[in-house]
């Protein structure tokens, strides 16, 4: 397998949907065709990402750490370093580059190397940093346009705001729409009761789920708002875990529902067959792959209208503004009082990811995407 392309994925979070989506890709890579290699930070890694890392090892796959962390720091100019020493010791015919710290370091290095650049931003991250922020990351996005060669974005919503909003040259953006597994049916059933009853949620009660990083930018404060009578629900479980846990879990218990954090957990899916509804009040998202999880598990979805949040639904789950609380009760409420409508928009959701987000519809637009990118720069065997 001499003549196999090498690609490089970079990225600093190795967790939530950005590792999802690295796990699947490396899983689903043809390694007849392209020899991969990781580089990533080990600052912010879940313990599923340490088994992957280890995995990879033992497969001979290459694994650089660089020493990244989410904000600025003394880090970046040893990964800078670092990322330029992999770059040039792998000689990958093109990097794929995860999140908007990787995209900012790994761009400008691979360009001054002549190295293929594609990029996956993972959402807009300039729309909900803060308007100081926010202006740098913009500045800085719209700086790199011409050092990216493919702008590989996770849906049409993340694309026209490169377009739109940065000035990316929509002939240089591909759309790659997240992709999960669709579980059996009898299984999930069978996981909803088991999970229900080592939870103490009686049957006829309604739970909602959330599940993400406890972070402002995931919206669960905007959750927490929303729980009162007008809601509906009898409880919530927050699955996952982040710097505002203290904070949100104050604010928990002022409520009138009972509200479980169950911490970080690898596998998500008993709790998402346990829920009624699950809940996405994110203030900024690309396509979560909470929420196509969610609709795989059949389970009706209420999320903020981010991202590709309303795209993915198309009328399988309901649709509220971002921070807005009244609204998310409303929603909530509806659901909660019709286990009929819950059906069906369950079912219509499970379909739904089954027939438009499939892993090997991700897999096959990835390959081609990576294909036509060695193409254009001259790299294709």
């Amino acid at each position: 397998m001499t003549d196999r392309l090498r690609i490089l994925l970079v990225s600093e979070p190795m967790e939530y949907g950005v590792l999802s989506y690295i796990e699947r890709l490396l899983d689903g890579l043809d390694r007849t065709r392209w020899e991969p290699a990781l580089a990533c930070s080990p600052h912010r890694m879940a313990p599923q990402a340490r088994r992957l890392v280890g995995r990879l090892r033992a497969e001979g796959v290459r694994v650089r750490h660089l020493p990244f962390r989410r904000r600025i720091g003394v880090g970046d100019a040893a990964t800078v370093l670092h990322l330029l020493a992999e770059l040039r010791d792998f000689r990958p015919d093109v990097v794929h580059l995860h999140s908007s710290k990787a995209g900012v370091i790994g761009r400008a290095l691979a360009r001054r190397l002549g190295i293929g650049v594609l990029y996956t931003p993972h959402g807009t991250s300039w729309q909900y940093t803060g308007w100081a922020t926010g202006r740098v990351q913009l500045a800085l996005e719209r700086a790199l346009r011409r050092a990216t060669d493919v702008l590989v974005a996770v849906c049409p919503e993340e694309a026209h705001a490169f377009v739109d909003q940065v000035g990316f040259p929509a002939a240089r953006v591909r759309v790659v729409r997240n992709g999960v597994p669709v579980p059996d049916a009898g299984t999930v059933a069978a996981t909803r009761d088991r999970t229900r009853a080592a939870l103490g949620i009686a049957r006829d009660d309604v739970w909602a789920a959330f599940v993400g990083r406890l972070t402002a930018e995931k919206g669960l404060d905007v959750l927490l708002g929303a729980l009162g009578p007008a809601a509906g629900i009898d409880g919530l479980l927050v699955v996952g875990d982040g710097a505002g846990r203290a904070a949100l879990e104050a604010a928990a218990a002022r409520c009138d529902r009972p509200v479980r954090f169950c911490g970080y957990r690898e596998d998500v899916s008993p709790f998402l067959a346990a829920a009624d509804v699950f809940v996405q009040p994110s203030r900024s998202e690309g396509l979560p792959f909470s929420v196509l999880e969610a609709m795989a598990h059949g389970v009706p979805v209420v999320g903020s209208d981010v991202g590709g949040v309303k795209a993915a639904l198309d009328g399988c789950g309901r649709v509220v503004p971002p921070g807005d609380p009244r609204a998310l009760a409303a929603a909530l409420g509806e659901l909660a009082r019709d286990h009929g409508l819950r059906r069906t928009l369950g079912d219509a959701g499970r379909r739904r990811v089954a027939r438009e987000f499939g892993v090997a519809a991700m897999l096959a637009a990835l390959h081609e995407t990576y294909e036509g990118a060695c193409r254009a720069i001259g790299r294709a065997a």
